[in-house]
């Protein structure tokens, strides 16, 4: 049995999986240290990984908007050589 997911999810949910797992050491971090000023810790570092159909290029636009919010941003080139390698 074949499972598709349509590409806009599977981008979408890869890049807030991503999001998520940069953000999260970070948060964990400041609570630690009892940080009470948000406004001193860095903003986290954004990875975005393009999906199935498409290349790094296709972040191009949200890499824009993320960098003039401040944020650091890399989009990685993930080669999609098949399902065994690629997972």
């Amino acid at each position: 049995m074949r499972i598709r997911i349509p590409g806009r999810v599977a981008l979408a949910a890869g890049a807030l999986a991503l999001l998520g797992a940069t953000t999260a050491p970070g948060v964990a971090m400041a609570a630690s240290e009892g940080s009470s000023s948000a406004a001193a810790s860095p903003k986290p570092n954004i990875v975005l990984v393009h999906g199935a159909w498409a290349d790094s290029s296709s972040w191009s636009s949200v890499m824009e908007r993320l960098r003039k919010d401040g944020y650091p941003v890399r989009a990685i080139a993930n080669p999609l050589q098949g399902l065994t390698s690629d997972t």
